[in-house]
């Protein structure tokens, strides 16, 4: 029996006594428990699609009044394709009334406190109008026989909105990007627009091989003309470690223009008092540099992972592959650690993008899948996404090809502020402090730009082989895996690290050590800043072997000298090759978090003196027992993101360490605050079963409240089934709300606390007993103490089970195709194929049960 001894999702009762709506319960959740009071920045922002930039002021007020409702902090403007019949709404993107409908999003949705970023453009990537040739983004054609390189024009703007069709930008061209941001200078300047938080860049998408004065370029660079190398450079027949000098030269080169271009555009927001964003992935740059140079840096991950967590379902027939990595997000994560000082370390993510196919995707997946991403550093969540939507589009409104429809006409939307509410809670307590990571571990980029085949590297978020495959990346997962706290550095930022006071001091937070993953190539200049540092004593450790060569063609011979010298240098220091690098931290006294040996997750952040810990357990099995600690402790304070309660956990000394009892269910996931002072406040409650539990097998009354084509008759049951098995025909293309009610009787209701544990809820459920609401239940395991809310003899409990939208799409799909009413790529199936939901299954929905209560016993733990 699993059994839920702690709450996983109590009722925010105080706040939901005080509120008219559930939509309004993430409008305030600080309730005198949480330590950090909530701001506009805590909250998740979502990506708003806005189809053909159809913008007006009613429906503006209304879009934003349902995003401000549902707990959403930030609004990101991302102008795409319009609606087909709806051509005469369209707004020219940047014309005189696109500004002053941008003046009005952006005031109106500050007086509701949210912020607004748009992207620097409209759909992806930078583009548009008026660029030329040598602006726009090509590719080279080398012609063998005349000794030249032409270029083409090879992509132009994904998904535009009018006004904004026309060539993606040259990436690799400082002055385009200047050329290209008077455009919007001229916008901003001539009307006066006020201006939103932050600009956005979306991820690479290019496919951009050249640009203009290259050859230029890369003489005065590298200091050797490519041109006299072009045959042997652009040569299929032989992969030498010669040609691989020679593209990595190159690749070098674009590396540095792309920093450069990308700098160009945040030195122009800065200027103008924006931020930016700026998703690194997908170039062949040295992604940490061009990550760290932004001030919003923002990663992603795509498709459907696997979890071992208990009650956890994944049809493969409407889930894509998970094919990126967890691991892959540190490098976003990293940037802003080791590059921005504390107080200005968000890291954003484009979230949940293709969790499931269109529809299918419920709260419980999102949760798991952004507790994925706050382990990895992210702290400024962006769902992908909302579409703006005029009140008079039928439904389900205008919607976006790609996104998991975060959307009011979506019915998840009714209990998505109760995990608003828990990511605003996280996230307030993720941008806290600063990052608490102990190791830096170098990012060996050059070995990648060595390769000899192909043009530019790609660095992307799909099916990451450049990092999964390569030893730096087994390297650190084996790290993370086993409980250390690990950030990527590059060249670049390992110039700013600073030998003091013991530690290894960069701009962000202070680390115990530095590890060099086995590679074949680096630069003189990095080894000789390791040197530096090692003989002012700070700890460096090389993963098996030295480095033995230098990387590109210039002056090789020269380097692979100078190279050795440093090598001396880090030997003479007391620096050497180690065979286990685990092994080697901790004879060095870098401290793993023991947890991880059962499978727990954790990040940390140092506030206070003390430490936050976001812990999540995704096994399949519970965990109830004594956790060491790392990091020095007296006592240890419990905050519940599903519910925001709060309490000193029991703590005991442990040889050197001391540990914290802690109770966290499959799936459940909580924040602890570490600190050298004595507990204040009141205890954490412990609980263990008691006896049999009470499966409650009475008689369920079933009413349809909300929803649609239609609400279908109302029914009871002795037996929880699925509501699509009912007599009403009506109930297989339902998708919203229905009220289970039961009376039952409990014969003794006197213990020290009760768990109501649901079972089986397709797919969130509000609680509510004798009267009185006792919580939104949206995630594993859909369980919470009760004991307060229930009386001995009779009780009424009544449980709202909202199910997914899957089976109206369905019925809608099989009356007709004309609800497809967008542009371009309109809808398509999770894996880019036609779209055919008429033939989807009916999806399984309402309280399956069983539904028991357990009785629990407190007890302390010795």
């Amino acid at each position: 029996m699993h059994v839920k001894l702690i709450a996983i999702v109590l009722a925010m009762s105080a706040l939901l006594s005080a509120a008219p709506a559930y939509a309004e319960q993430a409008a305030s959740i600080n309730d005198g428990e949480w330590p950090v009071t909530i701001e506009r920045q805590h909250r998740p922002g979502t990506y708003w699609w806005c189809p053909g930039s159809a913008f007006d002021e009613d429906n503006i007020d209304w879009n934003l009044g349902k995003l401000k409702e549902s707990g959403i902090g930030t609004a990101h403007i991302v102008p795409i394709y319009g609606a087909n019949g709806y051509e005469e709404r369209y707004i020219e993107f940047l014309s005189p009334q696109w500004m002053e409908q941008l003046d009005y999003i952006v005031k109106k949705a500050d007086t509701l406190g949210l912020n607004v970023d748009m992207t620097t453009g409209t759909g992806w990537c930078f583009g548009g109008p008026d660029l030329s040739l040598e602006q726009g983004n090509v590719v080279a054609r080398y012609d063998a026989e005349s000794k030249q390189v032409n270029v083409e024009q090879v992509r132009m703007v994904k998904r535009a909105a009018p006004g904004g069709e026309g060539t993606m930008l040259d990436p690799y061209s400082p002055d385009a990007m200047r050329y290209y941001l008077e455009r919007f200078d001229e916008a901003f300047n001539t009307s006066g627009a006020t201006q939103p938080r932050a600009q956005y860049h979306d991820s690479f998408e290019y496919l951009a091989t050249w640009t203009a004065n290259l050859l230029d370029t890369f003489k005065a660079r590298r200091g050797y003309d490519l041109a006299d190398h072009l045959d042997e450079f652009f040569s299929k027949d032989e992969h030498t470690e010669r040609q691989g000098r020679l593209k990595y030269d190159y690749r070098l080169t674009l590396s540095e223009l792309h920093f450069e271009t990308m700098k160009v555009w945040t030195d122009w927001s800065r200027e103008r008092g924006m931020l930016t964003r700026n998703e690194a992935h997908g170039s062949g740059a040295n992604i940490l540099d061009v990550y760290a140079e932004c001030d919003i840096p923002e990663t992603e991950m795509f498709g459907s992972p696997e979890y071992a967590v208990q009650g956890f379902r994944r049809d493969p027939a409407f889930a894509r592959k998970g094919d990126s990595n967890p691991l892959f997000c540190r490098f976003a994560s990293s940037a802003a650690h080791v590059a921005h000082e504390p107080g200005r370390q968000l890291v954003s993510s484009e979230s949940c993008t293709w969790l499931r196919e269109n529809w299918h995707t419920s709260l419980a997946n999102v949760k798991l899948e952004l507790d994925q991403f706050f382990l990895t550093g992210i702290n400024h969540i962006f769902y992908h996404g909302t579409a703006y939507s005029p009140k008079d589009a039928p439904w389900p409104g205008w919607f976006f090809y790609a996104a998991t429809k975060f959307d009011w006409r979506n019915s998840i939307w009714r209990d998505f502020p109760a995990l608003n509410a828990y990511v605003t809670r996280c996230q307030s307590i993720l941008q806290a402090g600063a990052p608490a990571n102990d190791v830096l571990v170098y990012w060996p980029v050059h070995d990648l730009w060595m390769e000899p085949s192909g043009m530019t590297t790609a660095f992307k978020v799909h099916n990451p082989v450049w990092l999964t495959e390569q030893r730096y990346g087994m390297l650190a997962q084996e790290l993370v895996d086993k409980g250390f706290s690990i950030d990527f550095i590059s060249d670049m930022l390992l110039e700013d690290i600073d030998f003091r006071e013991g530690k290894l001091q960069a701009k962000g937070g202070a680390y115990q050590a530095i590890v060099i993953p086995a590679c074949e190539y680096i630069p003189v200049d990095t080894l000789r800043k390791l040197a530096d540092l090692a003989e002012q004593g700070a700890t460096i450790l090389f993963d098996t072997a030295f480095p033995a060569k230098v990387p590109g063609l210039a002056q090789a011979q020269l380097g692979l000298d100078m190279l050795q010298a440093e090598q001396r240098r880090l030997s003479d220091a007391g620096t050497k090759a180690e065979i286990d690098i685990a092994d080697a931290l901790t004879r060095v006294g870098v401290e793993r978090e023991t947890m991880a040996d059962g499978g727990l997750q954790y990040i940390r952040r140092e506030v206070d003196g003390g430490y936050y810990y976001f812990i999540v357990n995704q096994t399949a099995h519970r965990w109830d027992g004594w956790t060491p600690i790392a990091k020095p402790l007296v006592s240890a304070r419990r905050h519940d993101p599903l519910t925001g309660r709060s309490g000193s956990l029991a703590v005991k000394a442990n040889g050197r360490r001391s540990s914290v009892y802690l109770q966290l269910e499959s799936g459940e996931s909580t924040i602890l605050y570490t600190s050298t002072k004595p507990a204040s406040g009141p205890s954490w409650e412990y609980y263990r079963p008691a006896g049999n539990s009470v499966e409650i097998k009475t008689r369920w009354n079933v009413k349809f409240i909300e929803g649609g084509p239609a609400l279908p008759a109302p029914f009871s049951t002795n037996a929880l089934t699925s509501w699509t098995e009912a007599a009403d025909k009506k109930v297989e293309s339902f998708s919203g709300t229905a009220r289970y009610s039961t009376v039952f009787t409990l014969d003794d209701a006197t213990g020290d606390e009760w768990l109501l544990d649901l079972g089986d809820v397709r797919e969130s459920a509000r609680v509510r007993i004798n009267g009185t609401d006792v919580g939104t239940l949206f995630s594993l395991p859909f369980q919470t103490l009760s004991g307060t809310f229930l009386k001995r003899g009779e009780n009424h409990m009544e449980v709202e089970v909202t199910n997914l939208t899957t089976n109206r799409i369905r019925a809608l799909d099989q009356g007709s195709d004309a609800w497809r009413l967008m542009k371009d790529a309109n809808i398509v199936s999770v894996a880019y194929k036609k779209f055919d939901a008429a033939n989807w299954p009916i999806k399984t929905s309402g309280l399956l049960g069983p539904v028991r209560l357990i009785p629990l016993v407190r007890f302390e733990p010795k």
